[in-house]
């Protein structure tokens, strides 16, 4: 399909946040920050309820940030509807963000593409499936995507924009303009693979985390701290290829591998057959009640959202002030 049928990135005016759970609703405070009207539909007992709550907690953040300018959200611009076709039909662009369940969000992709017209591009927030086998249930493939956010979607600037076999080049670099009207950080992925990319890096430490724990290197606690203080610090400024070149030293990324690249590669190979056994799970739940300290898990999300302000307003400032590549 021609790229001039599709509305502009800026000419969107309302979204069809189709899944209000704690993605579709911080998509929902993102949107209403910008502006843009929602228009909801999530058939859960109190959804609705549960996404105004969400939008009026997420507001402070994103007003510290300079997101959101009204000093109180505008409820009034997030309706809810009866369907998914409905809400489709309505709005100007659909999110998608039903649980991660094919058979399910194949269900709702299909009344959700018979509902909507062909120049309305449908995005989805799904954290791991390939766009191509989604795009099975679409009778307009070409202008299905993934848009995949991180939480807290409202604050986390990376969005992953992957498209699947048919879907129209033009509607990937759409995505990726709209993305960054949101103020989002896009990338772009050019092969789909389960779990796409950036899951893919964060679950390789989680795995490595939960083998030290499993082995008895350390406590939950200090298995946290070492990521907290040692590694978090370091990527809030920069990437994992980047902080390996420093490490060489004048010499940067071949000084590292020809100094160390045996041990790096020792040190990298997985050292246990790491499965998640009711053992395992039991460790894990007894880990989280050490690292949160048994505080309710709204307390520590309050704490996040509120902190992370700081961090992304470091990292603003940071990539204003990067030496500049050549």
């Amino acid at each position: 399909m021609p790229e001039e049928t599709y509305l502009q990135p800026d000419a969107i005016r309302s979204v069809a946040v189709i899944g209000t759970g704690s993605v579709g609703a911080s998509w929902a405070s993102l949107f209403l920050a910008h502006g843009i009207h929602v228009i909801a539909h999530d058939p859960a007992p109190g959804a609705e309820e549960r996404a105004r709550e969400f939008v009026v907690n997420a507001w402070p953040a994103l007003r510290e940030l300079g997101i959101a300018s009204a000093e109180r959200p505008p409820l009034d611009s997030m309706r809810f509807v009866a369907t998914a076709a409905e809400a489709a039909r309505d709005a100007d662009l659909i999110q998608e963000n039903i649980p991660e369940k094919p058979e399910l969000k194949g269900r709702v992709l299909r009344e959700i593409d018979a509902a909507a017209t062909p120049d309305k591009i449908i995005l989805s927030s799904t954290g791991g499936i390939q766009p191509s086998s989604l795009q099975a249930f679409c009778a307009h493939p070409e202008r299905f995507v993934v848009v995949h956010p991180f939480n807290p979607s409202h604050l986390i600037p990376l969005v992953e924009v992957v498209g699947g076999k048919h879907t129209s080049p033009a509607v990937v670099e759409w995505a990726i303009a709209f993305s960054r009207l949101l103020g989002k950080q896009p990338i772009r992925l050019n092969v789909e693979a389960s779990g796409h990319m950036t899951n893919r890096l964060q679950f390789a430490l989680v795995r490595e985390a939960v083998a030290c724990l499993v082995e008895g290197i350390a406590s939950a606690r200090d298995i946290d701290a070492a990521v907290r203080y040692g590694l978090g610090p370091r990527w809030t400024l920069m990437g994992s290829l980047l902080t390996l070149h420093l490490a060489g030293g004048p010499g940067g990324m071949k000084g590292i591998l020809d100094h160390a690249g045996a041990a790096i590669e020792q040190w990298w190979t997985p050292k246990t057959d790491l499965r998640l056994s009711d053992e395992v799970r039991a460790q894990l739940v007894e880990a989280a009640a050490e690292v949160s300290g048994n505080a309710p898990v709204a307390d520590w999300v309050q704490w996040r959202d509120e902190n992370l302000v700081n961090v992304l307003k470091l990292q603003h400032t940071s990539e204003a002030e990067e030496p500049r590549r050549t």
